[in-house]
């Protein structure tokens, strides 16, 4: 019998697999009081994926693993259709967990909640186009895409990409009439790809234009021009999306620590509070429904009318078409039906225990994935030119996530309990949202979340399309 060891460290089961026991092993590892919990999968992950891509660059063209090698170096490790169904199963078990008590939440936070979810993607909006002011050399499309990609929005991207298709083709008709600046930073980013096309297709670099020499931009100039805002804008979410994830990990992890309150604390006065609210008006209760340990036929309903409702295009006239992505309509779908609890044979009500190890598993699967994808873009951006992206990414994630704090525990006086929830919802974040439940040991941050997460999926779109319509 043979063993081919490349073959094997190339099958994407192996390195996921591993990532995941060796990530889940490393986050239980205690720090004091600190662990990483489900995120060391992520962590893990991002190491694995940097050293395969590394090995998979020494394989050349006479080599049959090529074309795997390729795949790989490219960031296509794990398949998006197992990342998507994982994160998927996820959240249709958190959304079948939370809808028992989203009641309760909605009556008693709903302004609050309505707020947060305009309010976190909007600071990270603000703070993103503060940025393309500071930084004159880098691309604003970069930045978008690194917006989109700091609050992990999916529905943010597809917007971003394709208001920057018709925002850079007319500033290529203005360009006669557009400031020193604006110009300056079209004509940077055409010599930015002139310069990089020519050194992929190993031909002499040609001569940079100058700003002072040009009137109008021809077509070849513009289709450049064009084609590089669009690819900003994926290259900033690349870049800008796992770092986006991880540091909303690390901030709902150590706000508690930074801010001296006490997690069990607040969980024990979060619960306090609402038994006695429950007491006080047991309308605020959802209906008492007897649970099944499973129900397969139930939960895989839930999975398929969340990303039906999820792939409805929305039409919102000079803004364009929005859905709610599969993630948003699987949590709007998942708490309606959680909600509702019964339907003839089907039972919504299913076994926390069950479905709560089911959801942490899921979980697992999609953060190692992510780390193994994009684990060389993360290392390489830090090490290398993408460091400025990367830096832009975690300040956005860090302002939005304390923007976020701040306004909930101070002004509406929110219990973490809940906010660190309703903080994950307002990035449109899956991967923190498993942070928060892992990090509090419970399952009400989803209730806050799935409150929060569609409007602020909408006001990204909306806030991605306005960027772009502002001064370069």
């Amino acid at each position: 019998m043979q063993f081919d060891l490349t073959a094997f460290i190339f099958n994407e089961f192996v390195i996921l697999f591993l990532a995941m026991a060796l990530g889940n092993l490393f986050g239980d590892i205690k720090i004091k009081k600190f662990n990483f919990g489900i995120a060391g999968t992520l962590f893990l992950g991002l190491g694995l994926g940097y050293f395969l891509t590394k090995y998979a660059s020494t394989f050349t063209e006479t080599s049959k693993f090529y074309v795997r090698a390729q795949s790989i170096l490219k960031g296509n490790i794990i398949s998006g259709s197992i990342m998507n169904l994982s994160l998927l199963i996820f959240i249709v078990g958190t959304g079948l967990l939370a809808s028992k008590e989203v009641k309760y939440a909605l009556t008693k936070f709903g302004k609050e909640f309505v707020a947060i979810a305009v309010f976190v993607p909007f600071v990270g909006a603000v703070a993103s186009y503060g940025f393309t002011k500071v930084f004159n050399n880098l691309s604003p499309y970069q930045v978008t895409g690194t917006y989109a990609g700091a609050l992990t929005s999916s529905a943010g991207l597809a917007a971003a990409i394709e208001s920057a298709n018709d925002e850079a083709k007319n500033l290529t008709k203005e360009f006669p009439t557009l400031s020193g600046r604006a110009k300056r930073k079209i004509v940077n980013m055409i010599n930015s790809a002139n310069e990089r096309d020519a050194k992929l297709a190993k031909v002499e670099i040609p001569e940079k234009l100058k700003l002072e020499n040009i009137q109008n931009l021809t077509e070849e100039e513009a289709a450049a021009f064009i084609a590089e805002a669009k690819a900003g804008v994926g290259v900033g979410y690349a870049i800008g999306y796992p770092f986006g994830v991880l540091f909303l990990i690390i901030g709902i992890n150590l706000i508690p620590a930074f801010f001296r309150f006490d997690v069990e604390e607040e969980k024990k006065k979060y619960f306090l509070q609402k038994e006695q609210d429950l007491k006080d008006n047991k309308n605020l209760s959802g209906k008492n429904i007897p649970e099944v340990k499973m129900d397969f036929v139930a939960f895989s309903l839930a999975a398929f009318l969340g990303y039906f409702l999820g792939n409805i295009q929305i039409y919102l006239g000079p803004l364009g078409y929005f859905s709610f992505g599969n993630i948003g309509g699987a949590m709007i779908m998942s708490l309606i039906l959680g909600t509702i609890g019964k339907i003839g044979p089907l039972n919504f009500r299913m076994d926390n225990i069950v479905l709560g190890k089911m959801r942490t598993y899921f979980l697992s699967i999609f953060l190692a994935a992510i780390g193994i994808n994009y684990g060389y873009k993360v290392i390489d951006a830090v090490l290398g030119d993408g460091l400025v992206i990367a830096f832009i990414s975690i300040l956005v994630a860090i302002i939005s996530v304390i923007a976020g704090f701040l306004l909930g525990h101070y002004v509406f006086k929110i219990n973490w309990t809940l906010l660190s929830g309703a903080i994950t919802g307002g990035m449109t974040s899956a991967p923190g949202l498993g942070a928060a439940i892992d990090a509090l040991g419970t399952d009400e941050p989803a209730i806050s979340y799935g409150s929060t997460q569609p409007l602020a999926t909408l006001c990204m779109v909306i806030f991605s399309i306005i960027i772009h319509k502002l001064p370069l």
